[in-house]
């Protein structure tokens, strides 16, 4: 075991949940390792989203703490999520990065404007954000985007983009 796999990066110590006069958690404790496979099983009604909805974050109406290790972060896939009827498959699924999306976009605009006329300052800004836009594609791995789109939307199972 490295040192990483030690590390405690999530705690909950404990939380109940209520639902009006309803009790579906009563004073849960855990903590998770880095790096730990995690299952949540139990009938249906036992609070299981409920468990889930804590621990990502998205609901903080509890009794309790819960404790996230600085510098990560958690994310959340609704069971049953809302969806935009008017967006197609692959929009959707950008929507998880759509910062990366958007810096995609802006280096292509970036490079569309090189063909403009423009003075040599302009250029030379030009440049510049250039170079600031490609450093930030370069630490996310952006470059292969389309292909791990494509892996995510066939691990997911989702219809043709």
């Amino acid at each position: 075991m490295s040192t990483d796999d030690k590390k405690v990066i999530y705690t909950m110590m404990g939380v109940s949940k209520f639902y009006d006069k309803k009790q579906v958690l009563k004073d849960i404790s855990l903590s998770y390792f880095y790096g730990a496979k995690i299952g949540v099983l139990g009938l249906n009604g036992s609070g299981k989203s409920s468990l889930l909805r804590i621990l990502a974050g998205v609901d903080n109406d509890f009794i309790g703490k819960t404790i996230l290790s600085s510098g990560l972060t958690v994310g959340f896939l609704e069971q049953d999520p809302k969806l935009d009827p008017d967006k197609t498959v692959r929009e959707i699924v950008e929507e998880a990065v759509q910062g990366t999306v958007d810096l995609m976009n802006e280096f292509n605009q970036i490079n569309e404007r090189f063909a403009e006329p423009m003075s040599d300052d302009e250029m030379a800004a030009l440049c510049e954000r250039q170079a600031v836009v490609q450093e930030k594609l370069d630490a996310v791995d952006a470059w292969d985007l389309d292909s791990r789109l494509e892996m995510a939307m066939d691990a997911l199972r989702c219809p043709p983009p």
